[in-house]
C-alpha cells in the first residue's frame, strides 16, 4: 500500500522501512527480529482496517507453513520494543478472534523526503447510525426508533477518532432502508451502524451490526436482551462494542456531562427527542411546540444541558421569522448560561453560546472562541461547525470558513439546510459555479425550501436573470409564509425588473406589518435602497442596529448595501459593528 515510503513516525519512534531498523525516543536502534520487524511493517502499510491473522501470515512467512504461535510471538516482541505490555492497546490492538490493528497516529515520509518532517496524521473515520427498525408487531413507534440511533451517535461523537454524522440525514433515507451498504455510501460515511429492536413484553432485543463500506461485509454484530425501560442506556455497551470493532480507543465522559435526559430517564428523553424531531422542519408553529416539549423534559430533568442548549436554538430560529429579538435572544441567552452552569463543557451549549455572541452581540472574538471550544469537545457536532463556518465568511475569511462549512456538509450531507447555507457561503466567496452546484443539491432534496430557492434566485440575480430570480424569490416568499427578509429579496427583483409599483407594495406591506409588531429593519433597509431612497435606508439600518437585527451580520459581505458603502453614515456603521469592508460580495 506504502511502498514509496521510507520512514513511518509514531509517538517517539521512526520505523526506517529502507535501512529496516527501528528507532527509539532518542533515536537509538530498537532491537527486533526480521519477522517481528516484517509484522509490524505490514501493520502499519495497512494501519486502516483490522489485519486477520491468515493474511499477516501468509504476508510474513509466504510460501511456509508456521504456526499462529510464531505470530503471536512476534506481536509481543513488538509490543515489548515499545514498552508495552501484552494488554496495551496503545499501539497494536488485538481484535478476539480476528486479527490485529495498529491504532497510534503515523506520518508518513517518501523516499525523496530527508528532512524529518511528517504529514499529518490520518483523517479520522467517518461514521453513519441509520434509525432502527421496529420489528415487533405493534404500531409503529417513530421517538423509539429514532432514539435508539440518537443515544448511540451522542455516545460516539465523544470520539475524537470518529466523525459521526447527523441523524438528520440517515433519517431522510426513510425507515425501510433495504440496502445499508448503498445507504452509507450515500452519506459519505466508511462505517454504518444497521440495527433493528424487538419488544416482548417488558423487555427489548436489540440487534446492532457495524459495516465497513470499503469491504462491503459485517465488521461485527450482537444481539442485546435489555428491560423497557434501560433501552436507551444500552447504547453505552453498543458503543463500547462498535469502537472495539474499530480498534479505537475507549469514550471517557465526564461525570458532569450526562443526565437522564440522555437516556436514563425514558419519559424525559422522549420530551426531548421530540423536540429535536420538531426542530429539524423550523416553522413558527414547530418551534413553538419544540419548546414546549423541551420545557416538558425541564420538569423531568432539571439538569438536562441538551433541552436548555435545544431551547436557545428554537428561540433562534423564532428570530429568523421576524419575532423580537431583543426578547428571543434574552431568553436564548438565559438557556445557554444555564446549561453551562450545569456542564461547562457542554458542546451543544457552547455552539449556542457562540451564535448567541456572533448574531446578537457581534462580538466576533468571542463567537469564534466559544464555536471553537465547541467543536474541540465535538467535532461532529454540525451545528457548531455550520456555525463557524457562518462567523467566518461573514467576516470575509473565506478559506476558513468554507473549510468548515464543507466539514459541516459532511457531517449531514443529506440535509437540506445544511446543503444552502454551503452554497450561500460559496456565493459570498464568489464561487458561483459551486454555489450553483451546491443549491441544486439541497432542492433535489427538498424542491420547495425556501432557503435554498433564495440563494439560488441572489445567483440568477448576479448574472443578470432578472426572470429567473423573480421565480425563485416569488417561490420562496410563498414557501417561507412571506418572511420580511424573502420580500425584501422580491423587491430586489423586482426593482431590477423595473416593476417600481410592485416594490412600493412591498414596502407598505412590511410597513402595516411593523405597526402590528416587530419587522427586520433591514427587509425595509433592503427595499428602500431598490426605491433609491438613501436617507431611509440608512436611517433603518442603523435602527436594525439599535435592535439587535441578525442580517446586521452580513454587512460585509451583503451586494444589496453596495450603494451605500463610501457613504460617511455606512461607514461609521460598518466601523461601530467591526465589519469594516469596501465592497459586498452576494446578495446573501
Amino acid at each position: 500500500m506504502d511502498g514509496d515510503r521510507r520512514y513511518y513516525e509514531f509517538s517517539d519512534f521512526r520505523l526506517d522501512v529502507v535501512a529496516r531498523e527501528l528507532l527509539g525516543p532518542d533515536r537509538a536502534r530498537v532491537p527486533l527480529t526480521s519477522k517481528a520487524l516484517d509484522v509490524l511493517i505490514y501493520l502499519i502499510e495497512q494501519r486502516g482496517r483490522v489485519v486477520f491473522k491468515n493474511e499477516l501470515l501468509a504476508a510474513v512467512w509466504s510460501g511456509r507453513i508456521v504456526e499462529e504461535n510464531n505470530l503471536t510471538q512476534a506481536i509481543s516482541l513488538v509490543r515489548r520494543a515499545f514498552g508495552t505490555g501484552v494488554g496495551d492497546h496503545s499501539y497494536i490492538v488485538t481484535i478476539p478472534g480476528r486479527g490485529y490493528r495498529f491504532v497510534a497516529r503515523v506520518g508518513e515520509e517518501g523516499s525523496a523526503v530527508a528532512t524529518g518532517e511528517s504529514l499529518q496524521p490520518r483523517e479520522p473515520k467517518t461514521l453513519a447510525v441509520l434509525p432502527f427498525r421496529f420489528l415487533s408487531a405493534v404500531p409503529h413507534d417513530e421517538l423509539f426508533e429514532l432514539g435508539l440511533a440518537e443515544t448511540l451517535i451522542t455516545r460516539l461523537s465523544h470520539s475524537r477518532e470518529l466523525r459521526v454524522s447527523a441523524l438528520a440525514s440517515s433519517q431522510r433515507l426513510g425507515r425501510d432502508v433495504r440496502d445499508p451498504i448503498a445507504a452509507g455510501r450515500q452519506l459519505g460515511a466508511a462505517y454504518v451502524v444497521d440495527g433493528s429492536a424487538q419488544r416482548f413484553a417488558d423487555n427489548v432485543r436489540v440487534n446492532v451490526r457495524l459495516l465497513s463500506m470499503a469491504e462491503g461485509a459485517t465488521m461485527y454484530a450482537d444481539t442485546f436482551d435489555v428491560g423497557a425501560d434501560d433501552v436507551f442506556t444500552l447504547q453505552d455497551r453498543i458503543a463500547a462494542a462498535v469502537l472495539g470493532a474499530l480498534a479505537l480507543q475507549p469514550i471517557v465522559v465526564a461525570r458532569h456531562g450526562c443526565s437522564p435526559c440522555d437516556g436514563d430517564d425514558p419519559a424525559a428523553y422522549r420530551a426531548w427527542l421530540r423536540g429535536h424531531h420538531l426542530l429539524q422542519r423550523p416553522n413558527e408553529a414547530n418551534l413553538r411546540e419544540a419548546l414546549s416539549a423541551f420545557r416538558r423534559t425541564i420538569d423531568l430533568d432539571t439538569a438536562c444541558t441538551r433541552a436548555y442548549a435545544s431551547m436557545a436554538l428554537a428561540y433562534r430560529g423564532l428570530v429568523h421569522l421576524d419575532n423580537e429579538p431583543d426578547e428571543m435572544f434574552g431568553l436564548a441567552k438565559a438557556a445557554v448560561a444555564q446549561a453551562l452552569r450545569i456542564d461547562p463543557d457542554s458542546a451543544e451549549a457552547l455552539a449556542m453560546q457562540g451564535r448567541n455572541r456572533q448574531l446578537y452581540d457581534w462580538d466576533w472574538t468571542g463567537a469564534e472562541a466559544s464555536l471553537k471550544r465547541a467543536i474541540e469537545l465535538n467535532p461532529s457536532l454540525m451545528e457548531a461547525r455550520l456555525g463557524c463556518a457562518h462567523l467566518l465568511v461573514t467576516l470575509g475569511r473565506f478559506e476558513e470558513g468554507l473549510e468548515q462549512a464543507h466539514a459541516a456538509r459532511a457531517l449531514d450531507p443529506l440535509s437540506p439546510w445544511c446543503n444552502s447555507i454551503l452554497a450561500g457561503l460559496l456565493t459570498a466567496a464568489r464561487q458561483p459555479e459551486a454555489a450553483a452546484k451546491q443549491v441544486e443539491r439541497a432542492l433535489d432534496l427538498q424542491p420547495d425550501f425556501w432557503i435554498a430557492l433564495h440563494v439560488r434566485g441572489g445567483l440568477a440575480l448576479e448574472r443578470g436573470d432578472t426572470q429567473a430570480a423573480l421565480d425563485d424569490f416569488q417561490r420562496a416568499t410563498a414557501s417561507s409564509q412571506r418572511a420580511s427578509q424573502m420580500l425584501a429579496f422580491l423587491a430586489t427583483a423586482c426593482a431590477q425588473a423595473g416593476d417600481r409599483v410592485q416594490v412600493q407594495a412591498i414596502l407598505d406591506e412590511l410597513e402595516a406589518r411593523r405597526a402590528r409588531g416587530y419587522v427586520s429593519a433591514t427587509s425595509i433597509a433592503a427595499v428602500a435602497v431598490a426605491l433609491d431612497d438613501t436617507g431611509r435606508a440608512l436611517d433603518e439600518l442603523e435602527r436594525a442596529e439599535r435592535e439587535h437585527d441578525i442580517r446586521m451580520v452580513f454587512l460585509k459581505v451583503d451586494a444589496r448595501w453596495n450603494p451605500l458603502r463610501a457613504l460617511p453614515r455606512f461607514r461609521a456603521l460598518a466601523q461601530r459593528m467591526g465589519l469594516v469592508g469596501e465592497r459586498g460580495y452576494s446578495r446573501l
